[in-house]
């Protein structure tokens, strides 16, 4: 039964990506994606389109007269469209590009993507555009460019990427472009390599109600070395190490000091949980985003309070962390996690940037838990490595009263429609909530 589920649904969503791109692109612009059909894409400029104009018009003139000096004009004029397009193919030829972007970007954010660019030919590349292409009108991209490459010369194109809302982001491949010589056309080769691009929501600026949260909450393991009571390892001793840290038995058979390395003392657990049903009558997937900021926030917060962080979600769980390098390493964990979320009681979007499998089985998830919604019964949550004296934060939207939750929760946080926070107050255990 749930084969035959996931098949429909694949099915489904195969026929909305369809509608998707021809609602986007149309039937002419379908067509001249085709490398089979058009391995050189052509766009004509005004400038292209004038030359073209007056060529069609010294045709018609020296057919109807018979002018020798129109005939010699319109040889000119055909001569110099067709080494335009000579020497534009030569220019897009033998081009090898290769990719450096970073592993995620910003949503809202404008982001710096660089590609190198090989010449592999015998023969100068000039004015070449470079750059990815993106038919999702919430990804606005920018092309990078190249004056001049001499030959086997690399050379580095910096274009930019902003995407509108975060997720998981898919292009359709890389694209180069030339106008050279004369500027009548723009000519383009489509190179097709999809990139897979993570856009994370951002961070909000969340306060806690309250101080010393680091006070709060279970012990948990730390990956830091420091003056704790576990024993982490052996070192070579280095000036200022304490005199009972040595270890006297290895230092003589090593006949050198050794002393011991102890584990710091972690700080305290935090386990975020995140309901993240649609907060009102959408199915837009977008309707999480400030929502998945507040949380990114708020996790931020509880880091920045000394406590090991983690997050579970009905989709999912990032284990508790602590900030031990100081570069945002578990937060960023965190917003990597939340950026994958879509509405749980509602089908992800056809064109959710993940495999097949992967999206078939998050559809099937998203309708049992709209069921389960439906018939009043509250959702429950997996077993957490948190364990069970973590401090719970549940993170509910005040709009989804109807919704429940089944657990315990220390602090109960409470978002607008919107994603807004609401309030963060502290509450007594219980077993079954709203969200």
């Amino acid at each position: 039964m749930t084969q035959s589920r996931h098949h429909i649904l694949l099915a489904e969503r195969k026929r909305a990506l369809n509608a998707l791109v021809r609602q986007r692109l149309g039937f002419w612009r379908r067509m001249g994606r085709s490398n089979r059909l058009f391995p050189r894409k052509l766009v004509l400029t005004r400038e292209g389109k004038w030359i073209i104009g007056i060529t069609l018009l010294l045709g018609a003139a020296a057919v109807n007269t018979g002018n020798n000096l129109l005939y010699l004009l319109l040889s000119l004029a055909i001569s110099v469209i067709a080494i335009s397009g000579i020497l534009s193919e030569y220019c897009l030829r033998d081009l090898e590009l290769t990719r450096f972007y970073p592993a995620d970007i910003v949503a809202g954010e404008v982001t710096t993507l660089r590609l190198e660019v090989l010449n592999a030919k015998k023969r100068a590349a000039l004015h070449i555009e470079a750059g990815e292409l993106v038919d999702n009108p919430a990804v606005l991209v920018r092309p990078g460019y190249l004056l001049h490459m001499e030959p086997h010369e690399r050379g580095q194109a910096f274009g930019a990427i902003k995407a509108l809302r975060r997720g998981p982001l898919a292009t359709v491949g890389l694209m180069v472009t030339t106008a050279y010589p004369f500027g009548f056309a723009r000519k383009s080769r489509l190179y097709e390599a999809p990139a897979h691009l993570l856009a994370l929501a951002g961070v909000e600026d969340v306060q806690l109600p309250w101080r010393g949260a680091a006070a709060r909450g279970t012990q948990h393991a730390s990956i830091r070395a420091g003056q704790g009571d576990a024993f982490r390892g052996l070192r070579d001793a280095r000036p200022g190490d304490a005199m009972r840290d040595i270890h006297w038995k290895v230092s003589a058979r090593r006949e050198r000091l050794i002393a011991r390395e102890w584990e710091a003392d972690a700080s305290r657990v935090a386990l975020v949980r995140f309901v993240h049903v649609a907060p009102g009558p959408t199915d837009d997937v977008a309707s999480l985003d400030l929502a998945c900021a507040t949380v990114a926030g708020l996790c931020a917060a509880l880091l920045r309070d000394g406590l090991a962080v983690g997050l579970q979600t009905l989709q999912g769980e990032v284990p508790p962390a602590v900030d031990s390098t100081g570069q945002g390493d578990a937060l960023q964990r965190i917003r990597q996690h939340l950026a994958h979320l879509v509405l749980a009681d509602r089908p992800p979007p056809a064109d959710w940037a993940i495999a097949d499998a992967e999206w078939a089985k998050l559809a099937v998830d998203c309708e049992e838990r709209a069921a389960q919604i439906a018939r009043g019964e509250p959702l429950t949550w997996p077993t957490s490595t948190a364990g069970s004296h973590a401090e719970v934060f549940l993170v509910t939207f005040q709009s989804r009263a109807e919704v429940h939750i089944a657990g315990r929760a220390d602090v109960a946080v409470k978002l607008e429609p919107s994603g807004e926070l609401q309030s963060i107050a502290r509450v007594a255990e219980f077993q079954v909530g709203a969200a």
